[in-house]
């Protein structure tokens, strides 16, 4: 265990240096953040907060509950949502230099810490986006900003700390469970498992327990809808979970000139008995995610191990090359300029719209044509008779239509659109005795469910961009085949 010191207190330069990285992290979001509309999943985050349950079909409750305060401060503004995730980009810069602190680093560690997560492409590409992403790698890096503190202090009631940040964090993204497994087998590694002998380790464990029981028996009063979710995702999207595929990605996520500072990170809390039990904690993370998860679950390690690359390059440059640690700044900066086109929307829409940057990073195509789209669905609706238009349904194919319609669609006099898509599962209408304008639906399966469909169009956007909902039906559909309690489970889609 780290002996325990007093931190030295830091010169009011250092923390003007950093306060200037985290300003600037949130100046950069906040110019671009307008850019483009919402993405799909900010959209289904806004309907999920207009339902507040204890727990939903993908994720847990913090960033719906989060949703919905914007919503009543801002109300469905791109700018508003996005300032969260943005401010917390910024916190995630003052993180990164506590962890170099508690590893022992000294100021130039702290700054090149605080500078690589300002850069940090991970966290830039997710932090203009609001997802559980974005909270999940705040939760992660308090995480180890804890236990490194634990481990420089030995003070276990940390522990209660640690035991309410998992809470926290399990009820914000469930790969928390991967750095739960990480940090238990470090514990299990290293002198810290003598603190299993004292109660508060059992303390921090049942906060984590109560805050998030709520969630739990959601789960359970559900039939685990995540834990089908999970299972369906996984075997539907055996690309995406390919080791290879995990391993390649990573060159986009930490970034070629950042990963020899990764490495040596790593290799640095690994040599050290009074450190091993963070690097074991990683190395342990990582490999599970490599065969069980996405590219990005492990996101928050990057900024954590680049972290603990600057404490190694400050130890290891103490007598020369000194000027390694201002060049390793200097390029971090430059890799992340020239890379800022793929990171954030610092272009304008139908310029990104019309380049190949569009399907490179889905994430931009994802925002484009909303408007459009509700605008279609509402020419579809006008041409229904008045007594049609009080009885219509709108039934999409995913979470991002319906979204849509209900952020938009108000506006245009549409009713709120449903599906079976996720959390729509459990939003079910009150009835289908009218026609029902169906949205992104094959063709071929409204036929099983409707006796009479008939396409009155496709989906387009005003730049012609081939994303998700391009070129999907459009079709009005009448007289169900089943009762709405029958119809509605061959809607169920927990993919």
């Amino acid at each position: 265990m780290l002996k325990a010191l007093s931190s030295p207190r830091r010169p009011p330069s250092e923390v003007m240096i950093v306060g200037a990285m985290a300003i600037a992290v949130l100046a950069l979001h906040l110019a671009t953040n307008g850019q483009y509309d919402f993405h799909r999943d900010s959209l289904y985050y806004m309907d999920s907060a207009r339902h507040p349950a204890w727990g939903y079909v993908d994720y847990p409750p913090v960033t719906p509950t989060i949703a919905r305060f914007s919503l009543w401060l801002f109300g469905a503004s791109v700018r508003g949502l996005r300032l969260w995730p943005s401010i917390a980009g910024a916190g995630m810069v003052v993180l990164a230099a506590l962890i170099a602190r508690e590893l022992g680093g000294g100021r130039s560690a702290r700054l090149l810490a605080a500078a690589g997560a300002a850069t940090s492409l991970v966290l830039l590409g997710a932090n203009w986006l609001f997802q559980t992403v974005t909270f999940d790698q705040v939760v992660w890096l308090s995480c180890l900003w804890i236990v490194a503190r634990l481990l420089r202090t030995g003070d276990k009631r940390l522990w209660l700390a640690l035991g309410a940040a998992i809470g926290i964090g399990i009820e914000t993204k469930y790969t928390v469970i991967g750095l739960i497994l990480g940090l238990t087998v470090g514990t299990l590694a290293s002198q810290l498992r003598r603190d299993l002998t004292s109660p508060w380790p059992w303390l921090g464990l049942g906060a984590a327990f109560l805050i998030f029981l709520p969630n739990l028996l959601w789960q359970v009063g559900n039939d685990w809808p995540s834990v089908q979710y999970t299972l369906n995702h996984k075997s539907n999207q055996s690309v995406d979970f390919s080791p290879i595929t995990f391993l390649a990605q990573q060159l986009a996520l930490i970034g070629p000139i950042a990963i020899p500072v990764w490495v040596a990170g790593l290799y640095w809390l690994l040599r050290s008995p009074a450190r091993r039990m963070l690097g074991v904690a990683a190395m342990v993370t990582f490999v599970l995610f490599l065969f069980t998860g996405k590219s990005y679950y492990v996101g928050p390690l990057h900024p954590f191990l680049i972290a603990a690359g600057a404490c190694a390059l400050e130890e290891w440059t103490q007598k020369r090359w000194r000027w390694l640690r201002v060049g390793t700044g200097a390029a971090l900066t430059v890799q992340a300029i020239v890379l800022l086109p793929l990171t954030l929307p610092i272009l304008p829409e139908p310029v990104m719209a019309r380049s190949p940057l569009a399907p490179i990073r889905t994430d931009f195509a994802d925002t484009v044509g909303w408007h459009d789209l509700v605008a279609q669905v509402a020419v579809v609706y006008r041409g229904l008779t008045k007594d049609e238009q009080a009885r219509v349904v709108i039934l999409t194919d995913n979470y991002g239509e319906a979204g849509a319609i209900n952020t938009y669609g108000r506006e245009l006099g549409l009713p709120n659109a449903v599906s079976g898509e996720l959390s729509y599962y459990y939003w079910k209408p009150s009835s289908l005795d009218g026609p029902v304008i169906t949205v992104g639906i094959d063709p071929t399966f409204l036929v099983t469910l409707f006796g009479q469909c008939r396409q009155v169009g496709t989906i387009s956007n005003s730049y012609d961009l081939h994303n998700q909902e391009f070129g999907a039906p459009l079709a009005i559909c009448r007289q169900p085949k089943y009762p709405l309690d029958q119809l509605w489970p061959r809607l169920k889609a927990f993919r």
